[in-house]
C-alpha cells in the first residue's frame, strides 16, 4: 500500500508539473517586450514549490536587470503571492522582478539550508536561462527578502553566486547571525534554526554548520547589501545588526543599513511603502548600466 501511495503522489507531481509547464508555455506565446506582462506559477524546478510569477517591464532587452523577492517564514511556511504588490511596482521603474516559492526545511524529509540555497540558485539560474525568450538580463539579478527570505537572499548572494551573477541584496529584517547570543535567547529560536541547519547547537561541529548558514560569518565573497531593520524587532534582535554592519564593512563590502525607528519585526502602511521605495532606490543604483 505504501508503494502505492508513494507512485500515485508522484503522478500527481509529475500532473501538476507538466500542467504548468504548459500554462508556461501558453503565457509565453503572447509575449510582447513592447507591453508589461506578468507570468504566473513559472516551474522553475520538480518540486511542486519550485514556481514563481514574475513580471516583466515594457521595453525590455537582454540588459533588463533582474530582481528576486524571497517571501518569510521562518523557513517552514509562507506564499510568494505576498509580493505581487511589489513585482508589479518595480517591473513598473524598469525591472524584471519575480517572487518566489521554494521548499520548506523539514526534518522529515531532509530539507535544509543547502536545499534551500539550491533552490534559489536554480530560479536565478531558470530565469537567466530565459534570458531572450523573456528578453531580460542573464547576469545581473539583484535578491531580496523579508525575515527568513532576507536571509536567504543574503546567504544566496554571499555564497551561491560562483560567476557573480547577482550584483546586490536587500534584507528585510532579516536573520545574521544564528550564533549570537541574544539570537539565540529569543522564544523559540533554537528549535527554528535546528530545523533550518538541520541539527541542534551542542557540539563544535554544530557551531561550524550555524556559522555556514550565517551572513555574518560568510562576507567574505559579499555583495552590495542593504539592511532595513526596526529597533523593536522581537524575533531578529536590533543589536546584530550594527554588528553585521561592522562585519561588512570590515570586508570592504558597500552596504546601507536603515533603521526604522520603534518598529517591530513586520511593516505596514507607511514603513512598508518607504521599505519599498528604499529598496527600489538601492537596485537602481547597484543593478542600472552594470557591465
Amino acid at each position: 500500500m505504501r508503494i502505492y501511495k508513494t507512485w500515485f503522489l508522484v503522478f500527481v507531481i509529475t500532473l501538476q508539473t507538466l500542467s504548468c509547464k504548459k500554462v508556461e508555455q501558453l503565457q509565453e506565446k503572447v509575449l510582447d517586450p513592447d507591453k508589461k506582462q506578468t507570468l504566473y506559477d513559472v516551474p522553475y524546478g520538480d518540486h511542486i514549490r519550485n514556481n514563481m510569477d514574475i513580471a516583466l517591464p515594457k521595453n525590455r532587452t537582454t540588459n533588463t536587470p533582474v530582481v528576486i523577492f524571497i517571501h518569510g517564514g521562518a523557513w517552514v511556511m509562507g506564499q510568494k503571492g505576498v509580493f505581487l504588490k511589489e513585482i508589479d511596482m518595480f517591473a513598473d521603474a524598469g525591472f524584471a522582478c519575480a517572487t518566489i516559492n521554494y521548499r520548506f526545511a523539514s526534518e522529515i524529509n531532509h530539507l535544509h539550508h543547502t536545499e534551500l540555497m539550491q533552490d534559489i540558485r536554480k530560479a536565478v539560474d531558470y530565469i537567466a536561462s530565459k534570458s531572450e525568450k523573456w528578453q531580460v538580463s542573464p547576469n545581473n539579478f539583484g535578491l531580496v527578502g523579508q525575515s527568513a527570505g532576507g536571509h536567504l537572499s543574503m546567504m544566496a548572494a554571499y555564497t551561491y553566486n560562483p560567476d557573480h551573477i547577482i550584483k546586490a541584496c536587500a534584507s528585510w529584517a532579516g536573520p545574521v547571525n544564528f550564533t549570537d547570543a541574544e539570537q539565540l535567547a529569543i522564544n523559540g529560536a533554537h528549535q527554528i534554526f535546528e530545523v533550518y541547519v538541520g541539527c541542534s547547537l551542542h557540539s563544535h561541529q554544530d557551531t561550524v554548520s550555524y556559522k555556514a548558514s550565517s551572513p555574518y560569518w560568510n562576507t567574505q565573497n559579499a555583495v552590495p547589501t542593504l539592511l532595513i531593520h526596526g529597533t523593536n524587532d522581537i524575533g531578529v534582535p536590533y543589536s546584530n545588526l550594527p554588528v553585521f554592519k561592522e562585519q561588512l564593512d570590515a570586508s570592504g563590502i558597500k552596504n546601507s543599513f536603515v533603521t526604522f525607528d520603534s518598529e517591530g519585526h513586520l511593516w505596514y502602511g507607511s514603513k512598508l511603502n518607504e521599505a519599498r521605495n528604499l529598496t527600489l532606490d538601492w537596485f537602481k543604483q547597484e543593478l542600472y548600466n552594470t557591465n
